[in-house]
């Protein structure tokens, strides 16, 4: 009987570490990552979008995007494994779209032109807009 119990305590004890270590603490709506994606890459996308996305003619101009929010005001973009040369480097910026849950757009912005070796950048977006901001959209544009 005693083994019993010390085995229905042993998972009791087990349950209720697992429960404290899996809490973690709520995001903080004005310093969080937002996901992004790219705009459509069929139909009537231009040259440049489909190159820089590696769709057309070779290689992606990054494998990837990270975009965080800072204070509430502040939308950081950062290439993710940036491409080291590529035809698209100082001729094309990203647009960025700012959508909120349900889809509704909130803004557009555009970067500076993309360069090799340092493509990150920084957008400074309306406290509201930053509040209601659910993810991103790039498209690579001629600029």
């Amino acid at each position: 009987m005693q083994t019993a119990r010390s085995r229905s305590c042993f998972v009791l004890a087990s349950a209720l570490a697992l429960a404290a270590c899996s809490k973690t603490a709520p995001a903080d709506p004005k310093n969080r990552e937002v996901p992004w994606s790219f705009g459509p890459t069929t139909g009537a996308s231009s040259a440049e979008h489909l190159t820089g996305t590696g769709k057309k003619g070779g290689a992606a101009l990054s494998k990837g995007w990270q975009c965080r929010l800072q204070d509430g005001k502040r939308l950081l973009i950062q290439p993710y494994q940036l491409a080291e040369s590529h035809p698209l480097f100082g001729t094309v910026a990203l647009n960025v779209g700012l959508f909120d849950k349900t889809g509704k757009q909130l803004g557009e912005q555009t970067s500076p032109k993309l360069a090799a070796g340092n493509a990150t950048f920084t957008l400074e977006i309306d406290e509201a807009v930053a509040a209601q901001l659910y993810d991103v959209v790039f498209w690579y544009v001629a600029n």
